[in-house]
């Protein structure tokens, strides 16, 4: 299937339906942990849920933490991993969710540059213990035009963009991995190539 598709949830969408989607999509994301201290209620339903979409076949799975800066990261890399560990097999990927946290387009009211410097070192952290799996950063282009992303071009980018035909991409990006183009009824992504190239870039094996 060309274009391929996705969605991605969190306890937002409560003991989610992954039978409901199971041949109309290719791949899935969930949330795991946020910060130092929330771990997603229902993160290991949605794991594991994800995992019986294979039966039709190949289906990569992502898991998110969402980053907060006023946290260490290199702890919250160390939260997510631990978190998460048990149930990573090969084909399984993480992603960074960074985004503003507060009305005024801050992530706990620090300032752009010093988050982009912990949200780094936050990546780095998770790509040292996750090695053979791939690490992405999402965000959107306003938070990433602020200055939040910066230095983060050698990790995949998954934009979220809504209402337009293609997506922007922000600095330090030159292009888009995967691209969350809208939330109703939940959150819709699309990964920039065909299944094939999906498959082969998450390291996808034959069979699981």
């Amino acid at each position: 299937m060309a274009d391929p598709t996705g969605i991605d949830v969190s306890y937002a969408q409560g003991s989610f339906n992954w039978g409901a989607y199971k041949g109309k999509i290719n791949f899935g994301a969930c949330k795991v942990t946020e910060g130092l201290t929330i771990t997603d209620p229902d993160w290991v339903h949605n794991w594991d849920s994800m995992w019986s979409m294979n039966s039709t076949h190949t289906f990569p799975r992502f898991g998110y933490h969402f980053f907060h800066a006023s946290d260490n990261p290199a702890e919250q890399a160390d939260r997510f991993y631990n978190t998460v560990k048990s149930r990573l097999l090969s084909g399984d990927n993480l992603i960074c969710d960074l985004e503003a946290t507060s009305s005024n387009g801050t992530n706990d009211n620090v300032a752009p540059a010093t988050v982009a410097a912990r949200a780094r070192q936050f990546l780095e952290t998770l790509d040292r213990l996750v090695p053979g799996h791939r690490v992405l950063v999402y965000t959107n282009p306003s938070f990433a035009a602020a200055g939040n992303c910066a230095g983060m071009n050698s990790w995949a980018l998954w934009i979220a963009h809504y209402g337009v035909s293609k997506p922007t991409v922000p600095r330090p990006w030159s292009s888009w991995t995967f691209w969350q183009s809208g939330d109703s009824p939940v959150d819709k992504d699309r990964f920039n190539g065909s299944e094939a190239q999906l498959l082969s870039w998450v390291r996808m094996p034959k069979s699981r």
